[in-house]
């Protein structure tokens, strides 16, 4: 829609009703047309937004808004899949925030991204995310794994692409084989990273068990 288009739509929408001139003679005013009553003109509905044919084009349409500030919950998010996940392909980032997330939406985890991601960070080398409890600083420095990490945790939370993990809770590197492996259900593999689903949770049920907030680990 061109500017001068829209302006004149403006204008007549905003300009007054024409009134009869009442300095006319009663004969030569305008005479009123009666028209049959026409049924007022149904809304319309707003148009539907395609899904995103690929991960890729996800990331597109949420770029304009990662490059500003995030809300403190989503930036706690893109930290994990920064830290845990910057080297790994697309699909292994977005499936590291969706263990995240998967873990909110559970009773068995807090309700928050942030509490979730930070949970144990007391405790050196024995929290939920390693990064969290390493001792080093938790600012990122690459500024392109940075923009990419926000564009997955951005996509994560705002549910534009479908669960990668198949509703694992926990991770590990395929590097190390942690004893807890063995209550869990293998879901699926991306880069180095191995996912698990929490065999105490049902792959449905479990997910729904709270309303998500708004959050793996090893």
């Amino acid at each position: 829609m061109s500017r001068m288009y829209l302006l004149a739509l403006l204008a007549a929408l905003l300009a007054p009703a024409v009134l009869p001139d009442r300095t006319m003679p009663a004969g030569e005013r305008p005479v009123a047309l009666v028209t049959a009553a026409h049924p007022a003109p149904r809304p319309q509905q707003p148009a539907q937004v395609e899904p995103p044919r690929s991960l890729e084009e996800a990331l597109w349409r949420v770029s304009e808004r990662a490059r500003g500030a995030l809300d403190p919950e989503t930036r706690c998010l893109a930290q994990a899949v920064y830290f845990e996940a910057r080297s790994e392909p697309l699909e292994g980032q977005l499936a590291v925030a969706q263990v995240v997330l998967n873990r909110v939406r559970t009773s068995l985890w807090p309700d928050h991204i942030c509490a979730v991601v930070f949970e144990g960070e007391q405790r050196r080398h024995r929290c939920q995310f390693s990064f969290a409890c390493d001792g080093r600083s938790d600012e990122p420095r690459d500024r392109r794994a940075w923009a990419v990490a926000k564009m997955v945790a951005l996509v994560a939370r705002e549910g534009l692409w479908q669960d990668v993990t198949g509703a694992a809770t926990h991770y590990h590197a395929v590097y190390v084989a942690p004893a807890w492996r063995r209550a869990m259900a293998p879901t699926v593999r991306y880069g180095d990273h191995v996912f698990y689903r929490d065999r105490r949770l049902t792959r449905t049920a479990a997910l729904n068990a709270k309303a998500p907030a708004g959050g793996g680990g090893r």
